[in-house]
Order: structure tokens, then C-alpha cells, then sequence
């Protein structure tokens, strides 16, 4: 049998080819990372549903008329309702992963990947900002008030080093 050494790096060439081409299934990393970034998200709405909670008893040991701005009684309700409308979508997150990896693509799970980081990073930007505003009605009602506030923490003590002599008390320079 003459098999000529052309044909026979050709035949190499194309096995070596066809084994680069195959490509990894991504599907179970994406999985794994768009669980994670719902379970993320979820995190973050429930530090802020504690922020909003201890918004509410902070404004319960006002007089009732702290909160007595519409503005800041229905911005407090709408970073309510907000919050509570993002958690329960979050609740889909892993049936939404389920659906994306069941169609065995992995742009889709790109996708809803991309769109929970839109839709919910967005959510807590504007949850964030308005019990921020919140924070401030209730400071400045304070403030009128004259409730005591709080006083900053004191600064850091600055390190001592020890490698420096005790300075002279004429001379402006540590001694070394």
C-alpha cells in the first residue's frame, strides 16, 4: 500500500483540526453563575428590606408628624412596594436558569445572565436612593426636633513607631 506523505499530513492536519474545533459546554458554568447572581441580588434586597425595617422603627420613635411630608411618606412607601416587587421576581431567577439550560444554549443563559444584572442592579440604585431620601427626612426632622445625634466616631490614634528617641524639648526635630 503507497500512501503518499502528503496525503498522510493532510489526514494528521485534519484530525488535529477536528479535535481543536469541539467546543466545552459552557451551559453548567453559565448555571452556576447566573444561580449565584440571583442569589447575589437576593443578598442585596434583603440588606435593604432590613434598611427600610430600620427605617420604619427609626420614624416610630418620632413624633408623628416626622414623616408628615407626602413626599417623604410616598417615597417610603414606593421604596417599600419596590422592594418587595424585585425579591418576589428574584423568587423566578432559578426557574428562568432551568428554562435556559433546558434549551442546551448557552447565549440564552448570556442573556439572563445580562438581564438580571440590568433590571436588578437598577432596582437597587432606586431602592437605595430613595431610602436615602427617607434617611434624610428623618434626620432633618430630627435635627428639628433636637434629638440628640450622634457623635462621629473618634479618629484613629496614629501608630507610634518606636524607632524615633524622645524629641528634645528645645529642639523642633526628633533626635535619631
Amino acid at each position: 500500500m503507497n500512501i503518499s506523505r502528503g496525503f498522510v499530513f493532510f489526514l494528521l492536519f485534519t484530525l488535529i483540526a477536528a479535535s481543536g474545533c469541539e467546543k466545552t459546554n459552557d451551559v453548567p458554568r453559565l448555571k452556576d453563575e447566573a444561580l449565584a447572581t440571583a442569589k447575589d441580588y437576593q443578598q442585596r434586597f434583603d440588606e435593604l428590606a432590613h434598611r427600610s425595617d430600620a427605617i420604619g422603627r427609626r420614624g416610630n420613635t418620632l413624633p408623628p408628624d416626622t414623616l408628615n411630608s407626602a413626599d417623604a411618606q410616598r417615597v417610603y412607601r414606593q421604596a417599600q412596594a419596590k422592594l418587595e416587587e424585585y425579591r418576589r421576581n428574584l423568587q423566578q431567577a432559578p426557574t428562568l436558569v432551568e428554562a435556559g439550560v433546558k434549551s442546551g444554549r448557552p447565549e440564552e443563559l448570556h442573556k439572563l445572565i445580562d438581564s438580571l444584572h440590568d433590571r436588578f442592579e437598577d432596582g437597587v440604585v432606586e431602592t437605595t436612593s430613595q431610602l436615602a431620601a427617607v434617611e434624610s427626612w428623618i434626620a432633618a426632622a430630627e435635627l428639628r426636633r433636637g434629638a440628640p445625634r450622634i457623635a462621629p466616631a473618634p479618629p484613629a490614634p496614629e501608630p507610634v513607631t518606636g524607632d524615633a528617641a524622645p524629641a528634645d524639648p528645645g529642639s523642633a526635630a526628633p533626635i535619631r
